[in-house]
């Protein structure tokens, strides 16, 4: 029998907050915030729906959220806790279906054409998510439609612990009251002009396409015009869809625990910083020809540099070569207090030289990977970075967050 034509986005609720709250009954029912514990600017990882009811958000600078939520209790990152909760979890997944595509930590789609009926997956759901609050005292929100898109907006529609099954054919009216803003892919500055033209609802912003299409065209361009008929089309290409992909860009920043002003300093963590990039970019065997560094003043005014090579990167060596150059092009000689840095245009990491027959030498890289999957990221540090006399500590990072999460399918 022909499966359906199903597709489905599911979305942990406040993910981290809630592994912390089920982790630690005291911390039920109260506003919290997932954050760099001691560190002056820390910012807000996950908050819980009690904090957001104040309007703490993720991605607020903790001290802000007191302001808005003076009860805010602060709990420490712990981001080996939260690795191994989605992993559980997606293989969890598998139950309701064996495509499972990895969005990001807390997200996925799941391919439903497995199944003949559309009941069949919703218990399934069902299931899954019973199983979910058993196992791990958390919450999950399902969307389920014929379109991808719109599965990530209904799985947002009913938060937290909602479901919500858009059926084959009311796609339009579903999308007619959502409002613009909570349409994935329609950033704040493309917000700003849709509502100058007088676009609220995703049904307005459809009906503009139906009835004026060269306005938006004149607009945005022809890519928004593509994505806005992604929204209408009721069909896609599973197979391209669900196809593993690898990162485009992959980086790392960090917010330090006191500011920095010593040019050697800034070199020193930039280059750790940048050892992980290297690292993360060797778990996918991928080099770069792109490279950006970010600096945040204390004044908490920034700098951005963007740079395509002529050459690759794909070693330490590289890239500490070219991170002096890159600080002293946007340094404005001030106090550093975040740092970021990044590498894109990445392409499959190609053999750099022939080994002999006989020759054992194993690349370092290849060492650190072992060593790391061995005993976790960041057993394995850079010589140059261990002694920092002008930071209190360099912790393990909980206010480190890296880019480049790729989509995957489940491996169990």
């Amino acid at each position: 029998m022909k499966g359906i034509p199903y597709v489905s986005h599911i979305d942990m609720d406040a993910f981290f907050a809630s592994i912390e709250q089920a982790a630690n009954p005291t911390l039920k029912g109260k506003p919290i915030a997932v954050t760099g514990i001691g560190k002056r600017h820390s910012v807000v990882t996950s908050a819980s729906y009690e904090a957001k009811r104040f309007g703490v958000k993720s991605g607020m600078a903790f001290f802000e959220a007191v302001k808005l939520c003076p009860d805010l209790i602060a709990v420490g990152v712990q981001s080996k806790k939260y690795g191994y909760v989605s992993k559980e979890i997606m293989k969890m997944l598998t139950s309701v279906s064996p495509r499972v595509m990895v969005a990001s930590v807390d997200e996925a789609y799941l391919d439903l054409s497995f199944h003949t009926r559309l009941e069949e997956s919703i218990n399934r759901f069902i299931s899954f998510k019973r199983d979910l609050k058993e196992r791990f005292g958390i919450t999950a929100s399902v969307g389920i439609s014929v379109n991808p898109i719109i599965s990530k907006i209904a799985s947002d529609y009913s938060k937290p612990n909602g479901f919500v099954v858009v059926k084959d054919g009311m796609e339009r009216e579903f999308l007619n009251e959502i409002p613009v803003k909570d349409v994935p892919g329609i950033g704040r500055h493309t917000l700003i002009k849709l509502e100058s033209m007088g676009y609220r609802t995703t049904g307005e912003l459809l009906k503009g396409l139906d009835d004026s299409p060269m306005d938006l065209y004149t607009m945005f361009g022809n890519a928004f015009m593509g994505f806005l008929q992604s929204l209408k089309n009721n069909r896609f290409s599973r197979k391209e869809f669900f196809k593993e992909e690898r990162p485009k860009s992959v980086g790392h920043s960090m917010t330090l625990s006191g500011d920095i002003s010593d040019f050697d300093l800034i070199v020193r963590v930039t280059n750790f910083l940048a050892a992980r990039v290297i690292y993360r970019m060797g778990r996918y065997k991928m080099e770069g020809s792109g490279i950006s560094l970010f600096l945040r003043y204390a004044d908490r005014s920034s700098k951005a540099l963007s740079k395509k090579l002529s050459f690759t990167i794909s070693s330490i060596k590289d890239i500490t070569e070219i991170t002096p150059w890159l600080i002293r092009s946007i340094w404005n000689g001030t106090s550093v207090r975040a740092i970021g840095i990044s590498c894109w245009a990445l392409s499959e990491k190609k053999n750099q030289r022939q080994l002999s027959l006989f020759e054992k030498e194993k690349e370092l890289l290849e060492t650190v990977l072992e060593i790391e999957k061995k005993f976790g990221e960041y057993a394995i540090f850079p010589g140059n970075i261990l002694f920092l006399p002008d930071i209190r500590k360099l912790e393990k990072p909980s206010d480190l967050h890296y880019q480049g999460f790729c989509r995957r399918e489940v491996s169990c």
